[in-house]
């Protein structure tokens, strides 16, 4: 598809070969050859043939890019003044150290320049540093916030091992003495700081070391610094405590522990600036990618067959059906009956369902009657109307009880257990849910507005009701494959008991009578979980 026919022999002999055509612009066989050729006076020879050939291949896609920047700037209407241009080469001869006009034009001709390819290099990199300071440079997100968030994620990176702070004797082992025998100097260092002798003195008296003259002060040491045998024990011991003799290669050490800090991190505002250093390259590197990818699905690209071997094209976003191919489409289509994204959906639920208050009308013990949170499941069915808009059916159940909060009274006879009654709450709604974003999308987040019945069915003794219920409630889907995904939701679920005029009482032989329904409506919440799948 993306193709230059070659030019004819004859016209070859008049018009330059053009390798690259990037919308309005084109990339010729001279300058591609001027580029490499700067590049080898700069970098030196590639050593081999593969990597000349790599090295063309990313001049290639170098000069694509530039071409697509440029005609981008050129849509924006972005200008670069001869001002812009000669400022930039004032700053050139500062740092080159060069001051007169011929001496700078030998030093580009060092690098098979001449200073009007210069000037048309450097007013087309102005106009592409423009255009990538707006469209790229600008989306990075540098923020506190977000830089804070990095921290937080790879905080591990910037931990602080233990450390501690130590004080040692060390008594040299004599040449040739067996390491498991302890010398006697050794024993008589432990029996003096045992006796009561400062370890300071006891430094002084028997220690070794280079250390001696400073109290034995070896100063602050990392978890693993030290010699394994001595690494072990100092980072067990409490502060203020002193080690047995410990036997090393080197001699005997007897070791205090005078301070310790704990594992620690690095702080944010130290690190700070090394973190905003590489997101600046990593994110602006990948934003600056994705933006050309962008540019290049949307350009018209063609390559002559001398250069195809160095470009290999974005991949189609979207495939532009010819007349046959959108005939054929439809047909498959119509032959299907309906497209593959309108299909039913079937959920299957598990959640939890916070309580609510039936009656706020108790007696002389009880405060109210409620419904305590619980465990509750159901499945819905959704038929779709359109790419957003379906049709959903929820049928809903909880397997609850009737409790109640008393009032502080002394209940005779009563027991811990303050159940009056077991309860069932079966729940079906019908009603329009909405979905946000795109059909194809993997992830979906939803509104739904439902309307129907619920029955509330306690024990024998009790009344059941059935009355009017609501749910208002919203989430997100998320695909695994075509045909299967998980759901989340939350939602209010208010059931209109409209019994705060007659009431339905009961009376117990230990709570004596009291309303168990008496409100106008119970006000409930849901959270769930559950499968998709898709017919």
């Amino acid at each position: 598809m993306l193709f230059l026919a070659a030019l004819p022999a004859a016209a070859a002999e008049t018009v330059e070969r053009i390798l690259a055509q990037v919308n309005s612009r084109i990339i010729t066989q001279s300058a591609f050859d001027a580029r490499f050729e700067q590049i080898v006076r700069e970098s030196g020879p590639p050593p081999n043939a593969a990597r000349a050939e790599e090295t063309r291949k990313a001049l290639f896609n170098t000069l694509i890019d530039e071409a697509l920047l440029e005609d981008r700037g050129r849509d924006m209407d972005l200008v670069t003044t001869d001002k812009e241009v000669e400022e930039r080469i004032r700053q050139l001869k500062e740092e080159n150290k060069v001051s007169s006009d011929a001496d700078f034009e030998k030093l580009l001709e060092g690098s098979g320049l001449t200073i009007q390819r210069l000037r048309d290099q450097l007013r087309n990199s102005i106009m592409v540093q423009r255009v990538v300071g707006r469209e790229v440079q600008s989306k990075v997100d540098l923020t506190d916030d977000a830089l804070r968030a990095i921290y937080e994620r790879e905080k591990q990176n910037y931990e602080i091992p233990e450390r501690a702070r130590l004080a040692e004797i060390l008594i040299q082992r004599p040449r040739g003495m067996d390491p498991n025998v302890m010398p006697g100097n050794v024993r008589s260092a432990v029996d003096a700081f045992r006796g009561g002798m400062k370890f300071e003195e006891v430094v002084k008296l028997y220690s070794e070391g280079s250390t001696k003259d400073r109290g034995g002060d070896l100063g602050w040491v990392t978890r693993g610094e030290l010699l394994p045998e001595i690494d072990r024990v100092v980072f067990s011991l409490p502060v203020a405590a002193v080690s047995d003799p410990i036997s090393t290669k080197i001699g005997w050490h007897l070791v205090k522990v005078l301070e310790k800090q704990p594992v620690s991190y690095r702080p944010f505002s130290e690190v700070k600036g090394e973190i905003l250093k590489r997101e600046q390259d990593t994110q602006f590197q990948k934003k600056l990618a994705e933006y050309l990818e962008k540019l290049k699905r949307d350009a018209v690209i063609r390559i002559s067959p001398e250069a195809s071997s160095y470009y290999t094209a974005p991949p189609v976003a979207v495939h532009e059906l010819s007349t046959t191919d959108a005939a054929a489409a439809e047909a498959t289509s119509d032959a299907r009956g309906s497209t593959s994204r309108r299909t039913v959906e079937v959920s299957g639920l598990a959640g939890y369902r916070l309580g609510g208050t039936t009656s706020a009308q108790g007696n002389v013990y009880i405060d109210r009657v409620r419904i305590p949170s619980s465990i509750s499941f159901g499945a819905s069915v959704e038929v779709p109307l359109s790419d957003s808009w379906s049709l959903e059916a929820l049928w809903s159940h909880q397997n609850t009880r009737l409790d109640v909060d008393l009032s502080g009274t002394p209940v005779p006879g009563a027991t811990p257990d303050q159940k009056v009654s077991h309860l069932n709450m079966d729940t079906i709604q019908v009603g329009p849910l909405l979905q946000l974003g795109n059909s194809d999308e993997r992830v979906r987040l939803y509104l739904d507005l439902l309307f129907g019945g619920t029955i509330l069915t306690p024990s024998p003794g009790f009344s059941a009701l059935k009355r009017f219920s609501l749910s208002v409630g919203g989430g997100a889907k998320y695909w695994l494959s075509d045909h299967l995904g998980g759901r989340f939701s939350i939602r209010w679920m208010p059931v209109y008991l409209n019994a705060s005029s007659s009431g339905y009482s009961h009376c117990d032989p230990v709570y004596d009578c009291f309303a168990y329904w008496y409100k106008s409506y119970i006000s409930q919440g849901d959270a769930s979980l559950g499968l998709i799948y898709k017919f």
